[in-house]
Formats: structure tokens, sequence, C-alpha cells
């Protein structure tokens, strides 16, 4: 008798499915949104939605704030997680569009109202530090001519590099 699954598996092994959402649902408090493919948003979704409706009715003790801090990482996104609920606590998933390499469909999951840090800009001192790096160039001396005589001849040579002609590389 068939019985329904109660998650998708994503074609991936439990400790990898299991990393991948932990991963996706940091992410996604660290800037806002995330832009993936649409399986994994909507799986991602489900994983928010629960995380907001366990810390809307959980008491704003102890216990809460271990949990949050293990499955986020860290405090400060913990701290984000809480300010975020208390707020509205919407996700909204649409869909974006292709991906180019192997087309499959993108979605972008986003919290409508997150408010996110933004990193002060370097000044312009720092930026002005910067040096560019030139493309290497090889001299070759000491070739002799083909004539006989022992002129020493130097030319600048820009080395190109060739993509891979492998099977995979194709």
């Amino acid at each position: 008798m068939f019985k329904r699954q109660g998650f998708k598996k994503l074609g991936k092994k439990a400790s990898h499915r299991n990393a991948m959402s932990k991963n996706l649902l940091r992410s996604i408090f660290q800037s806002g949104y995330v832009t993936t493919t649409t399986p994994k948003a909507k799986m991602l979704k489900g994983e928010v939605e629960s995380l907001i409706s366990r810390v809307k009715k959980a008491d704003k003790g102890l216990n809460l704030y271990k949990y949050l801090e293990t499955v986020m990482g860290n405090r400060k996104l913990s701290e984000a997680v809480i300010n975020y609920v208390e707020g509205n606590g919407i996700v909204k998933l649409v869909k974006v569009g292709y991906r180019a390499g192997d087309n499959a469909q993108k979605s972008k999951v986003e919290l409508v109202g997150f408010k996110v840090e933004k990193k002060e800009a370097k000044s312009a001192k720092t930026e002005a530090k910067k040096v560019v790096a030139e493309p290497k160039k090889v001299e070759r001396r000491g070739l002799k001519n083909v004539l006989g005589g022992n002129k020493s001849v130097s030319k600048n040579v820009a080395v190109k590099k060739e993509r891979s002609r492998t099977r995979s590389g194709i």
C-alpha cells in the first residue's frame, strides 16, 4: 500500500540534505532572500515557516535561545530570527525563471519586511591602494640566429592559457 512521503528527498542522502537545508536556512536569515531551484525553495519555505511558528509559540526563555543557537549557528543570526518574528514573519516564494546550465526552474524565497544590516563602505584611501595585476610577460634571451650569428634576441610574449581538451571540457 502506498504511503505518502513526509518530506522531499531532493535526490540527496540524508546527511547532505540536512546540511543543505541548514545552510539555506542560515543564509536566508543573513540576507533576507535566497535564490535556488524550486523544489529546494519549497522545502526551505516550509522549514522557515515551522521555525517562525515555533519561535512565536515558545516562551522567550533560555530553551528558545539555545535551540536557535544550535539551528542558526551563532547568536547574531538567532537574534535576527527573534527580531523578524516580532514583526510580521511572512515568507514569500516567487518563481524567477530558468537556470542557464540545465534549464532548472529557479525560485526566490524571501522574508517580507526583513531588514538587512548594510556594511560600511571602505574609505577612498584604501580603494586607491589596490594594485591591478598586469599579465605576465616572458622574456626570451640567448637565442642563436639560424644564419650563424650569436645575436641575443629579446621578445616579450604574453602567456596564454588554453581550455583543457578533455572529454569533460568540451
